[in-house]
């Protein structure tokens, strides 16, 4: 049992010697896993392809969320007071703000809502407004990194 103990130590002393003495000049590449997490500490998937597509249901059935975003439950509400919603959501997903823009400026109107105006903002998010019967629709995109954040308002005309 001795021995074996022994034999197990040498073993890694050598290992760990034979690491100490070699060539300072030759580096051994370390690449650091990128993982993104949304603010409520979900974690957002990689984007599989090229482009953003809707998920088959969104928290809200006629503002579509793409594939991989995640709500931030912590800054989502809504209430009705049975003529028009008053929401606030907040999702995130790893993509690239422009592709955001993108995705919502085609989706928004297979949806039935009116486009209105955007505007270009200081901070380089963008906001999209729309209207769709006794509702308004705000949506404002922002991405920092690979991560992008949708902030989307329904409130009454």
């Amino acid at each position: 049992m001795h021995y074996k103990t022994l034999s197990i130590l040498t073993l890694l002393a050598t290992t760990i010697l034979a690491g100490c003495n070699q060539d300072p000049t030759r580096r051994v590449p370390f690449e650091v896993p990128v993982v993104d997490w949304n603010d409520d500490g979900q974690y957002l998937p990689k984007q599989v392809g090229p482009g953003l597509v809707a998920q088959e249901t969104s928290p809200i059935p006629d503002v579509p969320m793409p594939i991989g975003f995640k709500p931030v439950v912590s800054q989502c509400s809504s209430s009705f007071d049975g003529v028009a919603r008053t929401v606030t959501h907040v999702y995130q997903g790893r993509a690239r703000s422009p592709e955001t823009v993108l995705f919502y400026r085609q989706q928004l109107p297979l949806h039935g809502w009116q486009p209105v105006d955007k505007q270009t903002h200081e901070d380089g998010s963008t906001s999209l407004h729309y209207t769709k019967g006794a509702e308004s629709l705000g949506v404002r995109l922002s991405g920092r990194f690979n991560t992008a954040t949708v902030e989307v308002f329904v409130s009454p005309r």
